[in-house]
């Protein structure tokens, strides 16, 4: 008895032990936050950036930082702000992006730099300038904003040139709806050229305008003298003296602008006029094309052109599609075939130019 009482003892002992070791177990470390620092070496890969079409998948500027010091590192949430430099005092407008929590690098692609760029209403084709900071913030756990005071960088500014997505053309024609206007493309590798075509309805003077959105509310081109643009939303609008089938350009880079009233024929030794007397198409309002039926010579070859004249006219490449060979907006391109058709016949001839940027053609034998 005397053994099992010392071994009962010896147990409760060990028990009490136990739980007085527990209850006095170390506690995880705790986190001390403090106010925040920022070194100013916020850094920008490339201090010019000029936008084009061909760059849109590509990483065009990337920014890096040095990680902020809140004492013991909690996670960071790494925020860029981008602004025009003339509201760096309050950064009320600034696009903002998330760069994640402790990450220190963010990289812009073309396509989504130059949509935040027409979003902030810069002019395309012109080089611009844009403040960079990033801003630093402690969360809590849950997400939820902190009590800590977030800090920020350095402000880094990077020249900007960025290209329009589209121009629109509302006008009298068309009831002055930019929602509904036709799209003034722009000319692939030529920032802040556009071109396309649009029937004008109407007789008389014909007004219209463009606009960078489809609204009135962001920048619209307006007249401004000796074919030039004014940027005046109150500015008169661009004009043509009566309605037709217009070639419309403008350019961005130089704020000018031009609209060629045009007529359509084919001309060449497989048309029935040769090389000397155009055969002239008829426009088709309901199918926004252009339209003959022909009788066609294999051994021959043509071109489209305008006016009956060779200053605006189409070839094709080597891939059989319509390029210009002469357009006093383009570049001369001497590289281009003559069409033909494989063989002799009468055909149905369409040439369609209702799409900005993407015109086609099409020979259907009768």
């Amino acid at each position: 008895m005397t053994i099992m009482k010392k071994y009962n003892h010896l147990l409760l002992i060990a028990t009490i032990a136990l739980l007085f070791g527990a209850s006095c177990k170390k506690e995880g470390e705790q986190l001390t936050i403090k106010d925040g620092t920022m070194a100013p070496t916020l850094a920008a890969s490339s201090n010019n950036v000029v936008l084009t079409q061909d760059k849109d998948p590509d990483t065009v500027v990337s920014f890096t930082w040095p990680a902020a010091d809140f004492g013991k590192q909690p996670p960071v949430t790494y925020t860029l702000q981008l602004d025009l430099p003339s509201d760096t005092s309050t950064w009320a407008n600034a696009k903002t992006f998330s760069a994640g929590n402790n990450h220190l690098s963010y990289g812009f692609t073309g396509l989504v730099l130059n949509s935040l760029l027409n979003g902030m209403s810069l002019p395309a084709g012109t080089a611009s300038t844009i403040a960079v900071r990033i801003r630093s913030d402690v969360n809590q756990y849950n997400g939820a904003a902190s009590t800590i005071v977030p800090v920020f960088s350095n402000t880094v500014l990077v020249q900007v040139t960025p290209y329009s997505l589209s121009l629109y053309i509302p006008g009298a024609y068309q009831n002055w709806d930019p929602s509904t206007a036709p799209l003034l493309n722009p000319v692939k590798g030529s920032p802040g050229k556009y071109e396309a075509y649009e029937n004008i309805t109407g007789s008389g003077l014909q007004y219209f305008k463009y606009t960078s959105a489809p609204d009135w509310n962001h920048t619209n081109y307006g007249d401004g003298g000796n074919g030039t643009f004014s940027t005046d939303g109150n500015a008169a609008g661009l004009s043509v003296p009566d309605g037709g089938y217009y070639e419309l350009t403008a350019n961005l880079t130089n704020n000018t602008w031009t609209a060629t009233k045009t007529t359509w024929g084919i001309l060449g030794d497989a048309t029935p006029g040769g090389w000397n007397t155009d055969t002239q198409l008829t426009y088709d309002v309901t199918n926004s094309v252009w339209t003959v039926t022909a009788v066609m010579k294999q051994a021959g070859s043509f071109k489209f052109r305008a006016n009956n004249a060779w200053s605006i006219d189409f070839g094709i490449d080597g891939s059989g599609n319509l390029q210009y060979a002469d357009n006093p907006f383009f570049t001369y391109n001497p590289n281009l075939n003559n069409l033909t058709v494989p063989a002799d016949g009468t055909y149905l001839i369409t040439l369609d130019l209702h799409i900005s940027g993407k015109y086609t053609y099409s020979l259907v034998k009768q």
